[in-house]
């Protein structure tokens, strides 16, 4: 089992200075066989709809799937699916 890791690339942004706002996407570190995958708040700033897309090796995208309350829900479910054989 290897264990996933978040990464924020996608603000809100308040004012001028990056990065300065509510974090509102993030890349998954740690996800195997060269895949990668996103994790972004589809409800922001008003609510929470978190959702996830893998992105494969060869660069082709999934659909965003889920509707997770909170950023650690959708990991945790993504953590779950990487463990699974």
């Amino acid at each position: 089992m290897q264990s996933l890791t978040l990464h924020p690339d996608a603000w809100i942004r308040e004012g001028s200075e990056f990065a300065s706002g509510e974090v509102v996407g993030y890349r998954v570190g740690g996800m195997p066989d060269g895949t990668t995958a996103r994790i972004a708040n589809f409800g922001a700033p008003n609510r929470d709809d978190w959702r996830v897309m893998r992105i494969n090796p060869n660069n082709s995208q999934s659909d965003w799937t889920g509707n997770y309350k909170s950023v650690e829900a959708a990991l945790a479910d993504l953590q779950g699916a990487t463990d699974r054989p």
